[in-house]
């Protein structure tokens, strides 16, 4: 058994999760596609009666052909990163090329033969758009939000004035901005009309709008298959960000444990994530002062080991590797005494004295936390 992880290098759930499955004697690669082209290679061989694709796998510092591999982790897809030795004017030309090869070399792997994805590349595509979830989400049953997505700033003063000045924004896609000292992010936010003051801050990228909810707590909903693990957050607590529980800096406050969800609801989540095409998936909801659950998202490859650091009983490290060695997208995770626990990972690092490769060129591990889905 062999598993591809494709991933970035500073990815926690990467790393911890080939970790155990190398434990169970599997086989697995980690792609790292921000450092294509810059730190490995990759080669694509077609024609003549023959395909083979040649990757050059940085963790393990050797080639490996894709043939063998019948598992795939869509775990995080980066964009590539131009070397600055370039002149500045072939540098997007060089981002371009490599962003379509890696797609392709995707695709490829699609399409060469049978294997198990988390998540397959097209459901993956679909999924990743907010509107089109919310449509699918509305047609099993899942309480929605009213939605107005738009750049049209009348359009939006309206939303904001007929939800009575109650109302909240949040990006389309996910957004962040670093500097060497600091990293910031994107984030619901509280409607004002102040915020809504100006015609190109709204007009010049189209953004969600919905009313602001009534909250009594949040749910994290992390689905393996039929495997589903509802988490309540104490989102609501006082003293923290309690709009997005994302922009709190210390998470093992705020909480969390296990959820007895409602049949009805987890029924209408695991009804979603078939329309989806989607074997995996984290899913925000909303339990409102009044006792809806209102269904914000699902994040097509949200962060989980966040939870399990926060509850261990929640042992989302052990079902996600014994999801992956089953290779059916129709797992269900028998609650066994967890072999592989998240802090496991971290003190077997330690114990072996090892660092990650490449670990101090990139975000320190609290600051690419913040930024999770």
């Amino acid at each position: 058994m062999t598993t591809l992880i494709v991933s970035d290098p500073w990815d926690v759930h990467a790393r911890s999760v080939a970790w155990a499955l190398e434990n169970e004697g599997e086989r697995v690669h980690i792609w790292y596609t921000h450092d294509y082209p810059q730190k490995h290679h990759v080669s694509l061989r077609t024609g003549g009666g023959a395909a083979a694709t040649v990757l050059h796998c940085l963790r393990h510092e050797r080639d490996f052909d894709t043939a063998d591999i019948d598992a795939v982790w869509l775990r995080r897809w980066y964009q590539p990163e131009s070397s600055s030795q370039l002149h500045p004017a072939d540098t997007r030309f060089a981002q371009i090329e490599s962003t379509e090869f890696v797609r392709a070399t995707i695709n490829l792997l699609d399409e060469q033969r049978e294997r198990f994805w988390i998540n397959p590349v097209r459901a993956k595509s679909r999924a990743d758009r907010k509107a089109v979830q919310l449509h699918h989400a509305a047609a099993v049953g899942l309480d929605t939000p009213p939605t107005l997505i738009s750049n049209d700033p009348a359009a939006i003063r309206a939303f904001f004035h007929e939800h009575g000045g109650q109302a909240i924004y949040k990006p389309i896609t996910a957004a962040s901005w670093v500097s060497e000292e600091k990293a910031w992010a994107t984030y619901t936010t509280a409607l004002s009309e102040d915020l809504l003051r100006e015609d190109a801050s709204l007009s010049n990228a189209p953004g969600i709008y919905q009313p602001l909810l009534d909250k009594a707590y949040e749910l994290r909903v992390t689905v393996m298959g039929r495997t589903v693990i509802p988490a309540r957050l104490h989102s609501q607590r006082e003293g923290h960000y309690l709009t997005d529980w994302r922009a709190n800096d210390f998470d093992e406050a705020m909480g969390c444990e296990r959820y007895p969800l409602p049949e009805a609801v987890q029924a209408r989540c695991l009804q979603l994530m078939a329309r989806l095409g989607l074997v995996f998936g984290c899913i925000d909801i909303v339990v409102t002062r009044d006792g809806r659950y209102v269904f914000l998202e699902v994040n097509e490859m949200g962060q989980f080991l966040w939870l399990e650091a926060i509850n261990p009983g929640l042992q989302l490290l052990d079902g996600f590797v014994h999801f992956i060695r089953s290779r059916d997208p129709a797992f269900v995770y028998d609650w066994r005494e967890p072999a592989y626990r998240y802090r496991d990972y971290w003190e077997s690092r330690g114990e072996r004295g090892e660092a990650e490769p490449d670990e101090q060129r990139h975000l320190p591990l609290p600051q690419a936390y913040q930024m999770r889905e």
